[in-house]
């Protein structure tokens, strides 16, 4: 069981990224309107040392497709790590519906006490 917080109304968790020899502890907005897997800003990707090795289609909310580059890494959350596609672009790490479906985590958020839960 991970936990995590609310603060100013945004579900937050920390997770562990990394690839090669860099590694990260990176916290990151939980957005449930994200289908992927993870988002993290161009600068985190350097700091990483991650590759851009393909794009892949986004859908935002008006329903366009854009395509963003992407890399792999490897996250890991309860002593258990995958590699997942990460999504390149500006603003706060977001944590998709993709990550808590591979990790197989059910999300809990109790949003009068600003705590939230991700549980097997």
């Amino acid at each position: 069981m991970l936990k995590g917080v609310v603060y100013q109304n945004k579900p937050l968790i920390a997770l562990v990224v990394g690839w090669h020899q860099s590694v990260q502890e990176i916290v990151a907005l939980i957005d449930t309107g994200f289908t992927g897997e993870l988002k993290i800003p161009p600068k985190k990707v350097a700091e990483l040392g991650l590759e851009i090795s393909h794009t892949e289609p986004v859908s935002l909310a008006n329903e366009e497709i854009v395509h963003w580059d992407a890399a792999l890494a490897e996250v890991s959350m309860e002593n258990t790590v995958h590699v997942v596609s990460v999504l390149v672009g500006r603003g706060i790490p977001l944590v998709g519906v993709g990550l808590l479906k591979r990790f197989r985590y059910s999300l809990y958020i109790d949003f009068p006490h600003d705590t939230l839960t991700l549980q097997r």
